[in-house]
């Protein structure tokens, strides 16, 4: 039987530790990205929401959902306790394999730097270092690098959505996550994470049959 666990994470720019890092290099912070004044870098972001989905597939291929999850800063109180509470979930399902899309580019640098910055531990799904075997399915799978394989272009979730049929309206506004201001803006948060690793899930759906 196969076990997975889809999730994904939300973030936004702090800028507090955006400006911090201006004044001890200011040249370097002040590139033009796209229109904006400033370059913000990778590691003046925080994660504010997560969420994760748990599956598991027999060998006759039926499908049994285990739980869908969220955290939100609203809900739990601070960046860490989001992340503490996305790692305990993982942590606690050893036998299940964590998927992603773009998470080796995008979720996991920051959950390693929470990590390191509130001296949490990764769960062993998310660490680095692991040598499968030729066959075996990874601790963790990156939907987005394997689709892309040895080529040099990468592949948005809503370009593979719509080529495999699913519905547009599913992915509009995908990118378009601000910090929420109210409770309202706040549930929106949790539906669109949680929306992600549906989707996920359901990409991953149509790769594993071919492999």
């Amino acid at each position: 039987m196969l076990k997975l666990t889809f999730i994904d994470t939300e973030s936004c720019w702090d800028e507090h530790l955006h400006d911090a890092y201006r004044e001890v290099d200011p040249r370097g912070c002040a590139e033009f990205k796209r229109k904006h004044p400033t370059k913000h870098r990778q590691a003046s972001k925080r994660i504010f929401a997560a969420a994760a989905f748990d599956i598991a597939i027999d060998d006759a291929g039926a499908v049994s959902i285990e739980g869908m999850h969220s955290w939100t800063e609203h809900s739990h109180g601070s960046e860490m306790a989001v992340v503490e509470a996305l790692f305990d979930h993982v942590r606690f399902r050893p036998d299940h394999k964590a998927v992603t899309y773009s998470g080796l580019s995008a979720d996991l640098p920051l959950l390693t730097l929470a990590a390191m910055e509130y001296n949490l531990t990764l769960p062993d799904q998310l660490r680095t270092g692991h040598r499968p075997r030729p066959g075996d399915f990874r601790p963790h799978l990156d939907l987005a690098l394997e689709l892309k394989g040895a080529g040099r272009d990468w592949a948005h979730m809503s370009e593979i959505g719509l080529r495999m049929g699913l519905p547009g309206a599913l992915f509009a506004n995908k990118t378009a996550v601000e910090y929420p201001s109210s409770a309202a803006e706040w549930q929106a948060v949790r539906q669109h994470v949680e929306r992600d690793v549906l989707l996920t899930a359901m990409i991953t759906f149509g790769w594993l049959p071919v492999q």
